[in-house]
């Protein structure tokens, strides 16, 4: 199945809740992200607010421990996890990763921790270990780039979110042909590494390798840093929520498409920030659900 994602599409995902509900009903979200050269980057994705925006119960940010002290203070709806760090980056404490992963539905990986040897062995760890859906981008991609077959023996769903840059460096193709050949290439990536494939363009495509989900929705003002932080913890809202991966990514690229549509309108398409967007993703989903 093929199809270009409307609000219809995402409507059936936002069911009304029953009263009875707490924060635990609606999952966990675990976000690992940053190091010290990228400490914006945590920030960026505890706009995993956006999380909390798309329906997550409670949401964690997990950081080296240098930078809890300048998160706390804009980070007020997200709990902070400080992990141990050693030069500016995480370090692979596997008791305190089970920890950190324990009653969790959903965990994000990669924004911003670096392109180093430990996030390898952080991808790896959680790939072995954790028992929850796993969304991994940016520097979690270069990372399994290096070594695709850690993808191979993965027990859990796995979403992957890179641009055109990241996938020719997960696959070895060139850029051009994959801009040009897009749906075949993440289609077969998909199928190969049974994952969830989202690979970023102003047309995105999401595919589990058998149904493929076209995304039209969005602005060039989105071309800067911080957009896919953003999208990854709206994504990951979904996912902790119980949302099947396939349909959390999907809507997801969806909700962030469309946040960033109105949230231009409020500036231009050269000032718009990443976190200007987030605070539009409330009205989206508003929207989404009149549409039931």
């Amino acid at each position: 199945m093929e199809f270009y994602v409307e609000n219809k599409d995402v409507a059936k995902l936002f069911l009304p809740r029953q009263k009875d509900s707490h924060k635990g009903t609606f999952g966990t979200l675990v976000i690992i992200c940053g190091c010290e050269r990228y400490a914006g980057a945590p920030y960026l994705a505890s706009l995993g607010a956006s999380a909390l925006r798309t329906g997550t119960g409670i949401v964690k940010i997990a950081v080296p421990r240098f930078l809890t002290s300048a998160l706390q203070h804009r980070v007020t709806e997200c709990t902070i996890f400080p992990l141990h760090d050693k030069d500016g980056y995480i370090c692979l404490d596997q008791k305190q990763f089970a920890e950190l992963t324990h009653k969790t539905t959903a965990i994000i990986c990669g924004m911003g921790i670096g392109d180093v040897p430990q996030t390898r062995q952080i991808v790896e760890f959680l790939i072995d270990n954790a028992e929850c859906p796993l969304l991994f981008d940016a520097d979690a991609l270069n990372a399994i780039s290096k070594d695709v077959s850690l993808l191979c023996n993965h027990k859990q769903p796995v979403i992957l979110t890179p641009h055109i840059g990241e996938m020719a460096r997960l696959t070895g193709l060139d850029t051009r042909y994959i801009k040009q050949n897009k749906q075949k290439v993440a289609l077969e990536f998909a199928q190969k590494y049974k994952v969830v494939l989202h690979l970023k363009d102003s047309e995105s495509i999401t595919t589990d390798g058998t149904d493929v989900a076209i995304n039209t929705s969005g602005t060039p003002a989105m071309a800067k840093g911080g957009s896919g932080d953003l999208l990854a913890g709206i994504i990951g809202g979904l996912l902790a929520r119980g949302i099947k991966p396939f349909e959390a990514t999907f809507a997801g690229a969806y909700v962030a498409g469309r946040s960033a549509e109105k949230a231009v309108n409020q500036t231009n398409e050269y000032s718009l920030l990443p976190s200007e967007t987030a605070t539009f993703v409330s009205q989206v989903v508003t929207e989404i659900i009149k549409t039931k």
